[in-house]
């Protein structure tokens, strides 16, 4: 085989096996969150825009600690990563520190993913986010100046589309890529990528578009998705924006790094939302 054929038969694989290599989601029962992060969890069945068009989805629904009255309190609305589901750990150890400082929580399983029906795509995962916010809007009655859109890795896209569609109190971006091209042709530098990918999930287009208040964070050392992505978001986003660098790596900043929860704290509080800022016997806040 000459090498051209060999180049040609390379580009052939990548492009059948983009979607596998790009969405990793684990699909079957939800295990229920682990008693010790007091989470009083509940996974409900979305409905798609359109009624029974679509695939069957479902979200966890987190709710807010009791401190905070309802008519206040805001929600995060949380698009996960490109593996795993809401039942994954790190997802639900995450939002039990979002509801330690006095936050709900929505996050949508994508299609494909957990006990949502259906395949993975770039257009189908912006209509999941579309029928969660719709959920959390229409059917829970949140309205819009307590709904707080959050991101994560590749969620980081679907929360940056939402944000440019549609109103919201604020957009949380963690771990945030420019678009699947330019990473792709950093993973890929002898590959087209540009041309071959279909899935573009550009942020890079999108950012400016967004309106709202808004707090990238980004770990240092994210071999994943390097912070030079945030950077540049960040750099692309109109005002009122925060950078939030952290310690720590595309996954477990939030573990390491106790400016990562004070950052988000420090953001909701800006936007006029109640938050729970915990005490030391000193009377500082200890971070998470």
């Amino acid at each position: 085989m000459t090498l051209g054929a060999l180049y040609v038969g390379v580009l052939i694989w990548f492009h059948v096996r983009e979607d596998a290599l790009l969405f990793q989601p684990v699909h079957g029962p939800l295990a229920a969150p682990p008693a010790r992060l007091h989470l009083d969890s509940l996974d409900v069945p979305l409905t798609q825009d359109g009624g029974g068009a679509g695939p069957s989805l479902v979200a966890r629904v987190i709710p807010p600690p009791p401190e905070i009255a309802s008519s206040k309190v805001g929600w995060i609305l949380y698009f996960h990563g490109a593996s795993g589901n809401v039942s994954t750990l790190g997802y639900n150890e995450a939002w039990s520190k979002f509801r330690r400082l006095g936050l709900g929580v929505v996050a949508v399983d994508y299609r494909g993913y957990g006990e949502s029906t259906g395949t993975p795509s770039e257009a189908g995962l912006y209509q999941d986010a579309d029928a969660a916010y719709s959920y959390l809007v229409n059917r829970m009655h949140v309205p819009p100046q307590r709904v707080l859109i959050y991101g994560y890795s590749l969620g980081s896209a679907v929360a940056i589309d939402l944000a440019s569609r549609v109103p919201a109190a604020g957009l949380m971006v963690e771990g945030a890529f420019l678009s699947i091209p330019a990473r792709g042709a950093e993973l890929y530098p002898y590959l087209p990528v540009g041309w071959l990918a279909h899935n573009r999930f550009a942020s890079v287009d999108k950012i400016g578009r967004v309106a709202m208040p808004k707090l990238f964070i980004h770990a240092r050392q994210d071999t994943i998705v390097p912070i030079r992505h945030g950077r540049k978001l960040f750099e692309l986003a109109a005002a009122p924006k925060v950078l939030q660098e952290v310690s720590g790596g595309h996954v477990d900043a939030n573990q390491v790094d106790p400016e990562f929860f004070n950052a988000i704290a420090r953001f909701v509080a800006g936007l006029g939302l109640p938050v729970l800022f915990p005490k030391t016997s000193s009377g500082s806040s200890p971070g998470f």
